[in-house]
Parts: structure tokens; sequence; C-alpha cells
């Protein structure tokens, strides 16, 4: 037999207004058409950062983000807060920022590990520092 459960809001059990919702890593979110389905758990970014690879790099807002690493010119690691469980997440990134010249190029990898990701960017030239930076991480957490 099935159910459904129908409410507006729910609270904790305090009645204070937060939540703490939990679901299995098994939960399925059915599509707006309702022809697909998507797993919850996994469709979801395990960490992402936009920062500032200028200067002192400074992360302007992050999730899953311990601390940033600046290597060099161009080059940057985002450590992870809570690790990935291997090191075949899917990362994808951007770069943003007029007047430096070129073609502005992000690369992620080379060499991914559980608890960062490399990021690379560069001119057409050359490493090239970009004020805008932004990569997401999608896989599993440990």
């Amino acid at each position: 037999m099935t159910s459904q459960l129908n409410v507006d809001t729910i609270v904790d059990k305090a009645g204070s207004g937060g939540t703490n919702v939990k679901i299995a890593n098994n939960a399925v979110t059915v599509a707006e058409g309702g022809s697909g389905t998507t797993n919850t758990v996994q469709g979801l970014a395990k960490c992402w950062v936009n920062f500032n690879g200028t200067g002192t790099i400074a992360s302007r807002d992050s999730y899953n983000i311990a601390s940033l690493t600046d290597s060099g010119t161009g080059h940057y690691v985002p450590n992870f807060s809570n690790n990935m469980s291997n090191n075949d997440f899917s990362a994808t990134g951007g770069i943003s920022e007029s007047g430096v010249g070129g073609e502005p190029t992000i690369i992620l990898g080379d060499g991914y590990t559980t608890s960062s990701v490399l990021i690379f960017t560069r001119n057409s030239t050359s490493a090239t520092d970009y004020a805008f930076i932004a990569t997401s991480i999608h896989g599993d957490l440990a």
C-alpha cells in the first residue's frame, strides 16, 4: 500500500522553525515531466568555490572547501573539508576577467586526489591569474 504526505511546512520537534530532513542515498526525484528520475544524493554538488585568484587569493563563497592554496601564477588547489571517496569525481569550472587579453582557459585535474583538485588558468600564451574563478565537484563523498 502506498501513502502520500501533504504538508505546507516541516519544522523540528521543538517548533522553532529549523528543519533537519534526512534522505537516504537512494532517494529519487521525479523529473518535471514525470518521464525521468534523478538520484537526489548523486545529483548534488559535493563542493564548490567561487574565488579571486589575483594577489592574495580569497574565496567569495564556497561549500565543503577547507582552504585554497596558491601554488604560483595560474595554479590553485581548493582543499576539501570532507574528502571524496575516490578520485573519479567530475570537476567543472570557469574563469572570467576583462582586460587580461588572450583566450582564457581553465584546466581542471592532472591528478585529482580524494582531498583536492588542481586548477590551472592561462590566457592564450601563458599561466595567468584571474579575478573570477569558480569550480564545482560532483561525485561520492567518503
